[in-house]
């Protein structure tokens, strides 16, 4: 009765006891699975939202949110190319709210403008095409290099021949950046660029955005000269602008002196050929201009053009005014010196302004229509953020779904692009596994077979080798492995871990614990060592077998500093090497996906492992 007095006394004690055990371990399983649960939504992030700590990311439930990472993929991650096109003053693109109303007339005569208009493919940039300043890949990029790589049947060698190019791998196939609006923006006679020009012209016109002329003028050329201050500007030039919307850049040279000398200075300057117009009435000069600069010499003209003209005035305007010719160079000096009265200037927003004009001819009709107050045609902006907003919520599904999968998709491309990586990894880690469940084993059961005199001072030795960290030996191992002329081989990275000290003490104590009349059992059968070796001693060792593997596939797998130093060769290089290079210079989420994809083999591995190692030792204990 005592006992069970003292029993009953102690339980509730014991009780706590227990429940602040099983605090501890929730509290320690909380610090460790939490940061690991940021990772993991980190993986998911872009520049928006990386520097949002939580567990699910926003962009999973949030519009707002995914919007903003809307924007920064379409313009690119540009702020520079999104503020000129809405006119407005962003500092970053996760400040950026959607409009607060949208006017969906505004929308539908855009859209029908765009129809209609035949909008050349320079006119406009190509969204989700890179991220600018770091390594992201966006989802046209991803579809144009799919492309090409399939025009080339998946050949390096038929794809430098088809486009002229000299890439070593399909990494640097993909990112064009375009400045269509930049006066040295020219495309080459390169097959590629043809070739994205034309992928560009076939994608959904809500990956577009178009350069807003206006908002060019003024925020890259305008405001650095005169300031912020409207009233700066104004006080120049004699205007009463209440602020810098209310400036655009004009078809043609305005009336004002002043505005007139900036409007010339950036046309002539800075704007780039294609939206630059010369009218026929300056053919003349125009043939004059080429009589002087060519010194009356039409051959050589004819030369650099690759051209049979009779005369200077035969000559005519050149059409193409993107890609790089000695007639672009010719053309863009001309309108450096022809008479301002001469030039005119056309643009998106432009031509939209006279597709109103057209649809509703006169302006009252046109404020009643977009629900605003134009002062007149001329003032009418390209309906961008309504126009982004509406594309927005007719594609957010499909928005939503490419952020959730575009780091992962990028960090698959980069395993599977570089040539061997993926087979470079294979193989490594196969030869790894398989000399440490060979060399190793038949080490220890020597050892501990056969009882031999230095048996004590092999394990010494053995475990002394334990004393010293990987470190310590990859200079030397480098050095011998260099004579040798092993780098660059699979020997290099096999070789120094072939034997492990650790493992051959390890496996050396397990097959001591194996009972002898096992043994004697196969030596009175008439066995051989080898048979008693592979049939008996491996046999019963599965679960400290399974453990050697796995660490032997882990230490190869994660190898990447020794990997890199005994092969230079980028045809060597492993998986790991490929995946550290990714994150140098890269971006936070994309590190966390490639660290999760590149966590899944050895996840994989262990939970194979696991089962032998329970099945061996923690089963046969509880029995």
């Amino acid at each position: 009765m005592s006992l069970i007095s003292n029993v009953g006394r102690t339980a509730p004690s014991t009780r706590l006891l227990i429940a602040g055990i099983y605090a501890c371990l929730a509290i320690g399983a909380i610090t460790m699975v939490y940061p690991f649960l940021l990772m993991i939504s980190g993986s998911f992030k872009s520049n928006v939202d990386r520097n949002d700590f939580d567990v699910i990311p926003a962009f999973f439930h949030d519009d707002t949110v995914l919007y903003r990472k809307h924007l920064e993929c379409k313009y690119n991650n540009s702020l520079t190319k999104y503020c000129p096109a809405n006119q407005i003053k962003a500092y970053e693109f996760r400040l950026i709210n959607p409009p607060e109303k949208t006017e969906k007339q505004k929308v539908t005569d855009w859209k029908e403008f765009e129809t209609s208009a035949k909008i050349p493919a320079g006119w406009y940039n190509l969204g989700y095409m890179f991220h600018t300043g770091d390594r992201l890949l966006l989802q046209k990029e991803r579809e144009f290099r799919a492309k090409v790589m399939t025009l080339a049947g998946n050949s390096l060698e038929k794809f430098n021949s088809k486009f002229d190019t000299h890439i070593e791998n399909w990494l640097a196939v993909g990112r064009i950046i375009e400045r269509p609006t930049e006066r040295r923006y020219q495309l080459g006679e390169s097959p590629l660029e043809e070739e994205f020009y034309r992928f560009k012209a076939e994608q959904p016109t809500w990956f577009r955005f178009y350069p807003n002329l206006d908002g060019l003028f003024v925020q890259i050329f305008i405001e650095p000269i005169y300031g912020r201050d409207i009233g700066e500007y104004n006080k120049a030039h004699g205007t009463t602008y209440k602020n810098y919307n209310e400036i655009i850049l004009a078809p043609s040279a305005p009336e004002n002196t002043f505005e007139k000398k900036d409007w010339e200075r950036f046309v002539r300057d800075e704007l780039n050929m294609q939206f630059i117009r010369i009218s026929p009435d300056a053919g003349v000069l125009f043939a004059k201009f080429l009589s002087e600069r060519y010194s009356g010499n039409l051959d050589l003209l004819n030369i650099r053009y690759k051209t049979a003209f009779k005369s200077f005035s035969a000559v005519p305007y050149p059409q193409d005014l993107l890609h790089s010719s000695n007639r672009l160079v010719d053309w863009s000096e001309f309108v450096r010196v022809v008479p301002v009265e001469h030039i005119s200037v056309t643009s998106p927003e432009i031509e939209f302004r006279r597709f109103l004009c057209k649809k509703y001819r006169n302006l009252e009709t046109l404020n009643y229509a977009h629900n605003s107050a134009y002062g007149s045609f001329d003032t009418v902006p390209i309906p961008a953020r309504e126009l982004d907003y509406a594309d927005f919520l007719v594609h957010k599904k499909e928005i939503r779904c490419e952020f959730i999968a575009a780091n992962y998709k990028q960090v698959i491309d980069y395993i599977f692009l570089h040539g061997r990586a993926l087979m470079n990894t294979v193989i490594y880690c196969l030869l790894a596994v398989v000399f440490a469940l060979t060399v190793n084993p038949m080490a220890a059961y020597a050892l501990s077979r056969f009882k031999l005199p230095s048996t004590y001072k092999i394990l010494l030795f053995c475990m002394a080798t334990m004393a010293f960290p990987p470190a310590v030996a990859m200079i030397p191992n480098f050095l011998l492995l260099k004579h040798l002329d092993l780098l660059n081989t699979f020997a290099a990275l096999i070789l120094p871990g072939v034997a492990n000290g650790f493992n051959i003490f390890l496996l050396k104590g397990f097959f001591d614990s194996l009972p002898r009349e096992l043994y004697e059992s196969a030596e009175i059968d008439g066995a051989g060592e080898w048979t008693i070796f592979w049939h008996i001693t491996m046999s019963l060792s599965q679960p400290i077998l399974a453990v050697l593997a796995l660490g032997a596939f882990t230490a190869a797998y994660g190898n990447f500093m020794f990997a890199f130093i005994l092969c230079p060769d980028e045809k060597m290089w492993t998986l790991m090497v490929f995946l550290y290079q990714l994150q140098i210079g890269g971006h936070m989420g994309l590190t966390f996906a490639a660290l999760l994809v590149a966590a899944i083999p050895t996840f994989i591995a262990f939970i194979l492992c696991q089962k032998v190692i329970m099945r061996g030792i923690v089963v046969p204990v509880e029995k």
